[in-house]
């Protein structure tokens, strides 16, 4: 397993054109120190105010193996509902720096997400790809994957280079009964910790402030955090470019939200998908 390289932003504070035709090959980037001290700060104060006002659904008992004392808690369209979210998601570097790795001249935001895991909890993301999830069509569609503390070896994501050039389609995978999302009928992805095919599989530690940016079709995965003391908080915030559009998926999706009177092939930009550039 080979660990991504990190790249650092031009004095601009943009990708460089190295950082882009690395996405562009291997469907995901590692930016160094792109969001300063402040943002950090802004950004675990979302998150401490997510789970304060969380759903019992977002802090239920079976996102941990029994007996266990971790959590393993995820949320998703918080800007709507938390004034911090709004400020992190719609004024922090995150859209810029997906606009440009993208090379797309607009960006709507689809969702920002809070992921905390929780020292000692065991429970582990599965290989999958964001699309299989999602009611969109396109290539310009991503992830800013942002940590909110270090993210050492063990506890960091895992991507499967050039898979986002794969031609072919699986299922999502729910992340906590591990079954198929309801009424897909593409097989299940592959286990690439088993199966390579050819592909190398790389890892993203990061420092807090640095983050990911992965294509919705590159295959990725993460493990638990059976670290005793270190917290692992994260906030993603996903992007549709200029060339995505509305898909009209006939089975169920991850976030449920499918915008306002879109139509199938057309335009994503409406309330619920704000523009943001």
């Amino acid at each position: 397993m080979r660990t991504l390289k990190k790249y650092s932003l031009d004095k601009k504070g943009l990708p460089t054109a190295a950082a882009i035709k690395a996405y562009e090959r291997d469907g995901v980037v590692c930016l160094k120190n792109a969001f300063d001290e402040a943002w950090v700060a802004q950004g675990r104060r979302a998150v401490a105010a997510a789970i304060g006002t969380a759903s019992r659904s977002a802090l239920r008992e079976d996102h941990v193996e029994s007996g266990e004392k971790g959590l393993f808690f995820f949320d998703t369209f918080l800007w709507p509902r938390l004034p911090s979210f709004a400020k992190f998601s719609f004024e922090s570097p995150a859209a810029r720096l997906a606009k440009t790795v993208m090379r797309s001249r607009g960006l709507l935001l689809y969702f920002d997400m809070a992921i905390v895991k929780e020292p000692g909890t065991s429970v582990k993301t599965p290989w999958h790809y964001d699309e299989a999830y999602w009611p969109v069509s396109g290539t310009q569609v991503c992830n800013v994957w942002m940590a909110l503390d270090d993210v050492p070896q063990d506890t960091a994501l895992r991507f499967v280079a050039g898979s986002h050039k794969m031609n072919q389609d699986f299922k999502g995978i729910d992340f906590f009964t591990k079954k198929g999302m309801q009424g897909q009928t593409n097989p299940s992805p592959p286990d690439w910790d088993k199966e390579t095919q050819g592909f190398e599989i790389a890892s993203a530690p990061m420092k807090a402030g640095d983050c990911a940016i992965l294509n919705f079709r590159t295959h990725h995965s993460a493990p638990g955090n059976l670290q005793k003391r270190r917290r692992r908080r994260v906030i993603c915030t996903h992007w549709f470019g200029d060339d995505a559009r509305y898909a009209d998926k006939q089975w169920e999706c991850n976030p449920s939200e499918r915008g306002d009177n879109l139509v199938d092939g057309g335009s994503l930009e409406c309330a619920t998908f704000p523009r943001v550039i």
